[in-house]
């Protein structure tokens, strides 16, 4: 038989239990709430902010490399300009820089190709972060465009068509002009103007698109 004290005592120690679990569910979100704060805090001071993305590290080549490769593209310079973005990437170059040489294929040298040509000098040197601009050349009358041929004195001497209707589109770079009749070292802008022959005047124009 238990004795009134012993009774006395185990309904005291009782009581206490429920007080200390009563006080543990009240701090229960506290508690929780500071573990969730340690959890994102910690890891960062632990192991320091994260680093700023450049975005040319995203892309795989530095600023430098870039306008490198830029330079040796707009002098001609292709096989150069693939090997410095093969050193600089680590990787092989693509196929939009290796196939820059096809826009100025002897084949292109027709009227009514230009604007495909344009399209593809400009890409790749807005690619490599330049600022190419297109260039639209017609011939005009009282301000009005007028279909004749454009020629196009060719390093040989001769005569080459680059427009029937009296339209042509090029790419314009630091300039110098490039279509398919420059080659890939593109014309000084004076020298390409100085080249090019109509019955009437040739009038430029920088345009958004050919």
């Amino acid at each position: 038989m238990q004795s009134p004290g012993f009774d006395a005592t185990r309904h005291v120690l009782g009581a206490l239990r429920a007080s200390v679990l009563a006080s543990a569910g009240m701090l229960r979100p506290y508690i929780l709430g500071w573990f969730l704060v340690l959890c994102m805090v910690v890891p960062q001071s632990a192991h320091g902010s994260p680093p700023s993305i450049i975005a040319s590290q995203v892309q795989g080549i530095t600023d430098s490399a870039r306008a490198q490769v830029l330079a040796h593209l707009a002098r001609g310079e292709l096989a150069k300009a693939v090997q410095a973005y093969e050193v600089a990437t680590g990787l092989k170059a693509p196929l939009w820089l290796t196939g820059f040489k096809a826009a100025f294929d002897a084949s292109k040298q027709v009227p009514g190709a230009c604007q495909g040509v344009a399209r593809s000098i400009h890409a790749v040197f807005n690619r490599l972060g330049g600022k190419p601009e297109y260039i639209e050349l017609t011939t005009r009358v009282a301000n009005e465009r007028v279909d004749l041929h454009i020629v196009f004195q060719l390093a040989n001497g001769k005569d080459a068509r680059v427009a029937d209707t009296g339209l042509h589109v090029l790419v314009r770079m630091n300039g110098r002009a490039y279509d398919a009749y420059t080659g890939a070292s593109g014309l000084p802008w004076a020298e390409y103007m100085s080249r090019l022959g109509a019955q009437v005047p040739i009038i430029e124009k920088v345009v958004e698109s050919p």
